[in-house]
């Protein structure tokens, strides 16, 4: 019983000095003026923009994060904004589309198998025609003796 609650002491003690890993916060939804203010002159160490949604994530010193739409035309003027002060810039890209190779296609295969089976059929077609000339020839020979 003892042992348990010193487990337990030592669980809490571990989480209130952060020695357990501490759950990921999403980006904080901002509007765009105040996503430039703090571009302006804010502590931002990087910004993530996806042209594809027109929005942009900033990354403060602090580790959070904002994310903001931006309007139509502000992405020229953003990535000089970010330039200027020197703010690294990502640009997020597109899922590349997954390109199936085109499967083998093994015609050659088949033109050699129908090929074989085509030489079995004349083989065996020119044996039954050979062989029942034999049985004919055999029937009208009087000479031929009979089993």
């Amino acid at each position: 019983m003892v042992a348990l609650r010193h487990r337990l002491l030592m669980i809490t003690l571990a989480g209130a000095l952060g020695v357990m890993p501490t759950p990921a916060v999403a980006a904080t939804p901002v509007s765009y003026p105040a996503l430039l203010s703090q571009v302006e002159s804010g502590p931002v160490i990087r910004a993530i923009i996806n042209p594809r949604r027109s929005d942009v994530e900033i990354k403060f010193r602090d580790l959070s994060e904002w994310e903001a739409f931006f309007p139509a035309g502000a992405q020229p003027t953003l990535q000089r904004l970010l330039h200027a002060r020197h703010i690294r810039v990502l640009f997020a890209s597109r899922h590349a589309a997954m390109s199936r190779a085109n499967p083998t296609v093994h015609h050659h295969l088949r033109y050699i198998a129908a090929g074989m089976i085509v030489a079995l059929a004349v083989i065996g077609g020119g044996a039954f025609l050979y062989l029942r000339q034999r049985r004919v020839t055999a029937a009208l020979d009087p000479e031929t003796p009979r089993a």
